[in-house]
């Protein structure tokens, strides 16, 4: 009986130290954000009419879980060959009158537009993860080193997923960073990580935010956000129309299919460039990712003449090979009339030229 006693005293311990670590953890380590308050609640509420009973809700609401089974039987996950990348020294500025992008994998890039360089969702780390070492592994490389980007005239975030908001990377490039445009909630892990509150504008849905002669307007989109469990939807997901007089550019940010293409398409009427998430999709998670024919519906309803796929080649997310997506957005494209550009990692892209930026490389990956 003693002895009894005696083992579940220790189980008992060693339960509330592991409590006690891991409340630790959330504490101090920095990379799994800030927290919304209360009262950035009560304001968030007062700005966004999805913003309600402490969360963020979409319209309609998504299902993480939807109990339909994977279509995909989890290979050729990652490439066995080694991803063909453009690497670079530096990125020269481009004049007011171009429009350039980069595409570092998965859904980094730098747009150039009206002379500015606008870096969105940069991530540049190993591992999509809060702890390096852990979780979804990068199989491509980065282009560039950070020391070696250019001044960031606006970082743009979509939402708060590791995949898309990356402690190490922002806090290595913040130097570097005049502004930051981000939605609701998102502004609470920057200023855990010491960013300047002077720098950040925040955003709901439909917000601009101009920048000199640059307008940003952030859009609607079918998504949830979240660095830990308990806090989901706390925070705001985005997608953003970049333009000017002469362009107008639409990243879509990590979504599902929804009507809101519609609202945006009659809102702007067209669009030079759609950078568009393509990959880490699912049947059974499709309220939250675009399945490839999906989005060339949304390329169609948005009158895009360019669409160029991310959210691939980088890590591995979801069930489907790596290269699925790329092979079902040209297939698709080619089949529905949709322009689809295929640069490498790396490449500069000019928009000029941007029917240049069609070659299958990933064909040559095993």
């Amino acid at each position: 009986m003693k002895r009894g006693k005696k083992i579940l005293k220790i189980i008992g311990i060693i339960l509330l130290t592991l409590i006690f670590i891991a409340v630790l953890f959330v504490i101090l380590w920095p990379s799994l954000g800030g927290k919304v308050t209360k009262s950035l609640g009560d304001s968030y509420a007062r700005r966004a009419d999805n913003f309600y009973d402490g969360k963020f809700h979409g319209n309609p609401e998504i299902s993480i879980l939807t109990g339909v089974k994977s279509e995909y039987t989890k290979e050729r996950r990652r490439p066995l060959g080694e991803i063909p990348v453009q690497m670079l020294k530096n990125i020269p500025m481009a004049s007011k009158d171009e429009l350039k992008v980069i595409w570092f994998g998965h859904s980094s890039s730098i747009l150039q537009l009206e002379g500015k360089n606008i870096l969105i969702d940069p991530v540049f780390s190993e591992y999509s993860s809060p702890v390096q070492g852990v979780g979804g592994k990068r199989f491509s490389k980065v282009p560039i080193q950070l020391n070696d980007l250019p001044e960031i005239d606006v970082l743009v975030i979509s939402h708060d997923h590791y995949d898309h908001l990356d402690y190490d990377t922002i806090r290595a490039i913040d130097s570097k960073v005049k502004e930051y445009v981000v939605p609701l909630g998102v502004e609470t892990h920057l200023l855990r990580w010491k960013i300047s509150e002077s720098k950040i504008h925040t955003v709901a849905w439909w917000d601009e935010v101009l920048i000199d002669t640059l307008k940003i307007t952030a859009t609607p989109g079918r998504h949830y956000t979240g660095r830990i469990p308990w806090r989901n939807n706390t925070t705001l997901w985005s997608g953003y129309v970049f333009e000017n007089d002469a362009r107008k550019v639409y990243y879509t940010g990590d979504t599902g299919y929804g009507d809101f293409f519609k609202e945006i398409g009659k809102r702007f009427g067209s669009f030079d460039l759609m950078i568009m998430e393509n990959g880490q999709y699912d049947k059974a998670w499709e309220s939250i990712h675009m399945l490839p024919d999906q989005g060339i519906m949304a390329a169609k309803e948005l009158n895009a003449s360019w669409v160029l796929p991310v959210h691939w080649g980088t890590f591995t997310l979801a069930y489907h090979p790596w290269d699925d997506p790329i092979k079902q957005i040209t297939s698709l494209g080619k089949e529905g009339g949709i322009n689809v550009a295929t640069p490498m990692i790396g490449e500069i892209v000019d928009y000029n030229e941007i029917e240049n930026y069609q070659k299958h490389w990933w064909e040559d990956v095993k």
